[in-house]
């Protein structure tokens, strides 16, 4: 609790310790007491861009990394919300966004936990940013502001900063107490009173950081007595498990629209739940799959040999539940990215609110941005995808969770109190499912329980297919006619009247319709590519780091990959795992991918499988990511070969990018086809030169050794290694990674030298490594792009390389590498003794190569992709 007073910032002022706390990074908290009273500039939140740059309301400035590799962390905070910003050269992005109304004293709690931002709101945990693509993020001690960037305005309390992320029991249990300094971890505490703190104002920020004068000082007052702190926080259960939530659907017939129902509920869970499937008396081929995905993923499957109709089905699925919250789903809905959390929010406003559902493109007075459409129930299809449409209802709305006298029952939360209360559906009276909502709807109103409207939950929804428009007009109106003998036309009337008038939802149509107008016409595509292949390889890394660079420019970009590979690629890459679709067959690879503007090739197999997908769905723009000259992994007569030399001309106006001129050109050459030139990727937080090297008497040489690729030259690398063993004895340290001892000593070539094997490395054990050498070498015959030299010279390796293929982008002999005809070994021994002998030639290669590789990265790539894909979708 605050109770030993407070600053009130104007605006002008800072507190300036250290800019950044060295002794603390990746894994920190910050915690302080705030009331402000300006809004800051609100943005979007993302790995790119410097939106910190003007505008912000900054509690903790972020101090600048100093480092490309190092970033501050700080925060702003304004009525309209907290943002996290990190800050070094020319990057002050926002990785965490939170807007929310904030107009009394709020605790506010930011805790990094391994890079990645959490934010607390009153000791409750609210949102998760994204995870730092920089190697080091430091605390910053800068408070009430930073120059040129924002300056607090508004009243600020006690300030704690701890050098461990805090759990959120730790925060609500420490929030409100005086600390004695002594407390385990706590790297300080600030109760900002005037006489504790040394106050600039910004006008001497650059000049000395002269003191402020007694008539500029800041207003200090008294804290009042705070009883009632505001939560601003989302509600949100304690703690969530699959036994709080049990999703049902019921299931009759119409199976594309079933899988698409079920594999969203798979793909967007990010909240534990029990899925109940009630398959009411579906066809033989929607039965077949409904126990093919139950046993895949655990459902607990209830068939009905003969359909009983939906609300029989819904009642069959609610008397199974015994969770906390029923949620009632139709099976022609594709939900969307944080639905449940959303629900929940909803829900747990009031403790009378029973029941809740969400707003849809088709869902009566539910339905956005429209209502009626030619007479008739709107059904509001956009020119966007069911992602891009939630992401506008979220702007959109301002959470006001209106509460209404009717719920369409597309989608229905239900709380265990209102079921234990009145009961289930009437089925007796409603057999058919129509109607039945209204009914639980009254019934629960009369219980006492309110309706609301999740208004930031947005579910697509199709329409049933169940049954025909006709036959759906028919049971509609038998069923208001059930429902008039049932309740007085007068009430029906009025709660039918209150949802037409409905205010917020009125409000929300309107905002979703200016947010609308602001996408361009051609808005940003969405891509997916088909990466068909095990993971570990320079190409796949590629991929896998330019789609988490294009979703930083806020595209929706996935890769689809084989299910099978799943725990190699979420073993290998977990920072990616929630840009990772999976797909067990090309029907499924063909579900998926018909949600997306762009579906890439990236390699020469995949592009048969595209062509397959742009055959049955013709909207899809098929580009082809060509990473090497595959026709040369072959020999001539083989099959592969003959597929990769086919796969340029299988698809005719393919949009075919590569990273090389020398692809671009060989392509051009052989094929005739253009092949558009993008930027090369490169892994700064991971491949950087600001870790220093241990000290070693020897000169240090590693090189990757795979006997199952011949091109990359295996035996002639092993044999090169071990005469410059032989010749400089132990003023060398030769070590090699890539392959197994197994495999090495397949290559049928003495191994019996001293040298170190490090077997087959991820990519922070290879940048570890790099770390640790002098010397790379890379004997391949040729390379398309050589990432694995470029990951090397990025940390200030001196390189070895092929001077065939598309190694030129970035190596230029004899001042930053030297490149060799691996032919001639002479040479090679040659190049790299005098790098051994030399130290002027280490030094000037490692600097040059620093400078090199300091101009590729994730996000100069991710755009030139970007740009590329949307001149694709603009044509």
């Amino acid at each position: 609790m605050l109770n030993k007073g407070f600053i009130r910032f104007s605006g002008k002022e800072t507190v300036v310790g250290e800019p950044l706390i060295k002794g603390i990074k990746n894994s920190f908290t910050y915690e302080f007491w705030v009331k402000p009273l300006v809004e800051h500039k609100n943005s979007i939140q993302t790995f790119l861009r410097t939106p910190g740059l003007r505008g912000q309301n900054y509690v903790i400035g972020p101090g600048h990394g100093g480092l490309n590799h190092v970033a501050g962390a700080g925060v702003s905070v304004g009525t309209n919300g907290v943002t996290v910003f990190e800050h070094t050269n020319n990057y002050l992005p926002a990785t965490l966004v939170y807007k929310r109304e904030i107009h009394d004293w709020t605790h506010v709690a930011v805790v990094y936990k391994n890079k990645v931002p959490f934010l607390f709101i009153n000791g409750k945990l609210v949102k998760r940013g994204l995870k730092s693509i920089k190697s080091e993020v430091y605390a910053s001690g800068v408070f009430g502001g930073l120059e040129p960037y924002g300056y607090f305005n508004g009243y600020l309390g006690e300030i704690r900063i701890w050098d461990h992320p805090r759990k959120q029991s730790q925060i609500r249990k420490n929030m409100y107490k005086n600390l004695t300094g002594s407390e385990r971890g706590l790297y300080g505490c600030w109760n900002l009173k005037e006489d504790d703190f040394n106050i600039w104002t910004r006008n001497s920020y650059n000049i000395g950081l002269k003191k402020v004068q007694e008539k500029e000082k800041v207003e200090v007052e008294e804290n009042p007595i705070i009883k009632n702190i505001i939560d601003i926080s989302t509600p949100r259960i304690k703690k969530i498990n699959n036994k709080d939530i049990d999703v049902i659907v019921c299931v009759h017939n119409a199976l594309n629209d079933v899988k698409e129902c079920l594999e969203s509920l798979i793909a967007k869970e990010t909240v534990p739940f029990n899925l109940i499937v009630i398959d009411d008396g579906s066809d033989q081929q929607t039965e077949k799959f409904l126990k093919s995905f139950a046993n895949k993923y655990s459902v607990q499957l209830i068939r009905n040999k003969h359909a009983v109709g939906y609300t029989k089905a819904a009642n069959q699925g609610l008397k199974l539940s015994k969770a906390n919250y029923c949620v009632l789903l139709n099976s022609d809905t594709i939900v969307t990215l944080r639905w449940l959390e959303k629900l929940i929010q909803c829900i747990e406003t009031e403790s009378k609110v029973g029941i809740i559902g969400p707003v849809s493109n088709a869902a009566s007075w539910q339905s956005v941005p429209e209502v009626i459409e030619n007479n008739d129930w709107a059904t509001n299809l956009l020119n966007l995808t069911v992602e891009e449409q939630s992401r506008v209802v979220e702007k959109a709305s301002l959470k006001s969770y209106p509460e209404v006298s009717f719920l369409n029952g597309f989608c229905l939360m239900i709380k265990r109190e209102v079921i234990n209360t009145i009961g289930y559906f009437d089925q007796d009276t409603f057999a058919k499912g129509y109607g039945e909502e209204n009914d639980y709807c009254l019934r629960a109103v009369g219980a006492g329980f309110k309706l609301k409207v999740s208004d930031d939950c947005f579910i697509y929804h199709k329409k049933s297919k169940s049954y025909t428009i006709n036959k759906r007009k028919i049971l509609k109106t038998y069923a208001n006619q059930l429902l008039m003998k049932k309740y007085s036309i007068d009430e029906i009337r009025m709660g039918t009247q209150a949802l037409k008038s409905n205010e917020h939802l009125s409000l929300l149509r309107s905002n979703m319709k200016k947010e609308l107008n602001k996408i361009p016409k051609n808005h940003d595509p969405s891509i997916l590519f088909i990466l068909p292949v095990k993971s570990g390889g320079g190409g796949v890394h590629s991929v896998i780091q330019e789609t988490i660079g294009l979703q930083g420019l806020n595209i929706n970009a996935k890769v689809a990959t084989k299910e099978k590979l799943k725990k190699d690629y979420y073993d290998n890459y977990p920072e990616a795992t929630k840009y990772l679709m999976f797909y067990s067959d090309e029907n499924e690879l063909l579900r998926i991918s018909q949600h997306f503007d762009i579906v890439v090739a990236t390699i020469f197999s995949s592009v048969k499988i595209l062509k397959k997908i742009i055959d049955k769905i013709p909207h899809i723009k098929p580009a082809y990511y060509i990473q090497d000259y595959e026709p040369w992994f072959f020999k001539e007569n083989q099959l592969n070969h003959i597929e990769a030399q086919k796969s340029y001309e299988l698809i005719p106006n393919i949009h075919a990018f590569a990273k090389t001129d020398w692809i671009c050109d060989m392509v051009k050459k052989n094929h005739g086809l253009e092949v558009h030139k993008i930027k090369p990727s490169l892994d700064q937080s991971l491949f950087n030169p600001h870790y220093k090297k241990s000290k070693s008497n020897q000169i240090r040489i590693t090189a990757m050794i795979r006997p199952k690729t011949p091109r990359r030259s295996p035996k002639e690398t092993m044999q090169v290694l071990k005469e410059i063993k032989e010749k400089y004895g132990n003023k060398v340290k030769i070590s090699v990674f890539g392959c197994s001892n197994y495999e090495l000593k397949s290559l049928g070539i003495g191994t019996n030298f001293i040298f170190n094997n490090y077997g087959i490395l991820k990519r922070h054990q290879v940048a570890s490594l790099f770390k640790e050498t002098d010397i790379f070498i890379d004997l391949s015959t040729y390379q398309a792009f050589g990432r694995t030299g470029l990951e090397a010279m990025s940390v200030g390796c001196c390189v070895i390389l092929p001077d065939i293929g598309g190694i030129n982008e970035y190596a230029v002999h004899n001042e930053n590498s030297f490149l060799v005809n691996i032919q001639q070994k002479d040479q090679v021994i040659k190049y790299l003794s005098l790098l051994i002998e030399d130290p002027s030639i280490q030094t000037k290669f490692s600097r040059n190569a620093i400078k090199t590789a300091s101009s590729y990265s994730i996000e100069a790539a991710a755009k030139s992709e970007a740009e590329f894909f949307l001149g694709i979708v603009q044509k």
